[in-house]
């Protein structure tokens, strides 16, 4: 004799079982999707005109701001010189103080520069490296910025 009792289907069966890939429900149709993407391309050129034209007017602004400092950086340059220049003259005159006859500026006597109308005669850059360690003048030369 059975004493347990077997699993049977229900009454009337069980629910249909759905085994086909469903399709899934489309998001936008065509035309949708063509006029998102014509809107946001729109969208996008607007701003990227906008982006360009500030960009024009930030480097229009910065090039005026360099032709207006020009000036002032090139003084700023040839004061810096000429204060070097004074030190060598001064350091010239201090190593040459025990030289008869020896005159600063000259070489025994004769000028170093013809200069009848006497105006600054840009000297020669060996000049203004004169008295530089070698470091400073390879820097100079090559314009490095010193690196703290």
């Amino acid at each position: 004799m059975v004493t347990y009792k077997q699993d049977m289907p229900p009454e009337g069966g069980f629910n249909p079982y759905e085994w086909a890939a469903r399709k899934p429900k489309r998001l936008f149709g065509g035309y949708t999707q063509f006029a998102l993407f014509a809107g946001f391309t729109s969208i996008a050129w607007v701003f990227y005109f906008r982006w360009r034209n500030t960009k024009k007017l930030n480097e229009l602004e910065m090039r005026e701001s360099r032709v207006a400092i020009e000036p002032f950086l090139l003084a700023e340059r040839d004061r810096a010189i000429l204060k070097h220049y004074r030190k060598n003259r001064d350091e010239e005159n201090e190593l040459m103080k025990n030289v008869e006859g020896w005159k600063t500026g000259t070489l025994w006597g004769e000028p170093v520069y013809y200069n009848p109308r006497n105006r600054y005669v840009k000297p020669a850059l060996e000049e203004l490296l004169a008295h530089m360690s070698y470091r400073d003048r390879e820097d100079f030369k090559y314009d490095k910025r010193k690196r703290y």
